[in-house]
């Protein structure tokens, strides 16, 4: 069963739409504002990149896969989010730019991310057999017809590995398979994976990521975190941070958003596979 969860209007949005609707209703005095302006602009240069509104990500979880279909407004805020199946799935967490979903079994996560640049789904579960398997991920990247990455994600004990199928693009686009990123801490209590995807659609170009991860809480138990970013914007110049994140947070132990006590460090998520792809 499919089911679609759309974004609740904010309530002060709401509150205004209802007193201007109702007779009799009238803005005190002082919140009275101008006579709208009818001026005509002329509309943005075509030169503004195309926006990507819908993202549709197949993920190996569970066994059986979830298809997770993401709409973006033009906010660049999540207006929809679509599982497929949906048994079970409940929404745990929404925010404007975030929706987490907890599914049916109870333990595995779903987490979606939207920015104006940026659209991520990831998974957060309690081993590695919830996420093996293959997946695939597809949108519309420069307007001209969808890209479709096929992927497959496998474990050797817990160390994943993530290898990429046949890429499909419309005429025009060309997709590039970076070079694949393995580490395992010295502890050997984390490991991840990482390959990237550039896409190139004439002066456009973005960037998929692919991440894989396991590591050991310090309950210890193995946990795993899959997740697929899209970047509109491939910021290759920049530095390469990986080795000074990799130090940096291989003490963390990457607490689970759940686990933390405040409630809006949800937007700061301090993630590994959340950083790699957004800051490399």
């Amino acid at each position: 069963m499919r089911s679609v969860y759309r974004r609740k209007a904010p309530m002060w949005l709401l509150a205004v739409a209802v007193a201007m609707a109702t007779p009799g209703v009238a803005l005190a005095d002082d919140d009275k504002t101008e006579a709208a302006d009818t001026t005509v602009t002329e509309p943005e240069s075509e030169l503004t990149e195309e926006e990507i509104t819908e993202v549709l990500s197949s993920l190996p979880v569970l066994g059986t896969g979830l298809n997770v279909t993401i709409a973006r407004d033009d906010d660049g805020e999540i207006a929809s989010v679509a599982l497929d199946p949906a048994d079970g799935s409940t929404v745990i967490k929404e925010k404007d730019h975030k929706m987490v979903f907890l599914l049916g079994d109870g333990d595995t996560r779903v987490v979606v991310k939207v920015r104006r640049d940026s659209i991520q789904t990831q998974v957060k579960a309690d081993a590695t057999a919830d996420v093996t398997g293959p997946g695939s991920w597809s949108a519309d990247v420069f307007g001209n017809g969808s890209v479709t990455i096929p992927y497959t994600v496998s474990f050797d004990g817990n160390a994943p590995a993530i290898a990429i199928g046949e890429i499909v693009t419309p005429e025009g686009v060309s997709a590039e398979v970076g070079e694949p990123k393995a580490r395992v801490s010295d502890e050997g209590d984390k490991a991840s994976f990482k390959v990237k995807v550039r896409l190139v659609s004439g002066e456009e170009k973005a960037r998929v990521t692919l991440v894989a991860k396991t590591y050991v809480d310090d309950d210890g138990e193995v946990k795993v975190r899959f997740a697929v970013s899209l970047s509109e914007r491939d910021r290759d110049e920049h530095r390469d941070r990986d080795d000074d994140d990799w130090r940096e947070k291989s003490r963390d132990h990457d607490r689970d958003d759940d686990d933390r006590d405040h409630d809006d460090s949800d937007d700061d998520d301090q993630d590994d596979d959340e950083r790699d792809s957004e800051d490399d």
